[in-house]
């Protein structure tokens, strides 16, 4: 299990998103808590890289970038987008 972690600036992202794409949001945080590495590299150039990315939401409008620190079983989310 992994602890998801959120700074001020994330949390002010995540209060700016559309209601609807919290439950979206939600999951994807489960699977962040579960399973981090089953998402793509943030970085062509470093594919095995802790920097992900991944896709949430209804039409995959929601974008979360997060950093995987594995010595620590922890999940820094960095970024996290809205299209719409």
């Amino acid at each position: 299990m992994y602890r998801v972690e959120h700074d001020p600036d994330v949390l002010a992202q995540l209060e700016a998103l559309p209601v609807e794409a919290l439950p979206f949001y939600l999951e994807l945080r489960a699977a962040l808590e579960t399973a981090p590495w089953g998402f793509p590299s943030a970085s062509a150039i470093n594919p095995d890289g802790p920097l992900r990315s991944a896709a949430f939401g209804d039409h995959k409008r929601g974008l979360a970038f997060f950093l995987i620190l594995e010595d620590q079983r922890r999940v820094a989310v960095v970024k996290v987008l809205w299209a719409g």
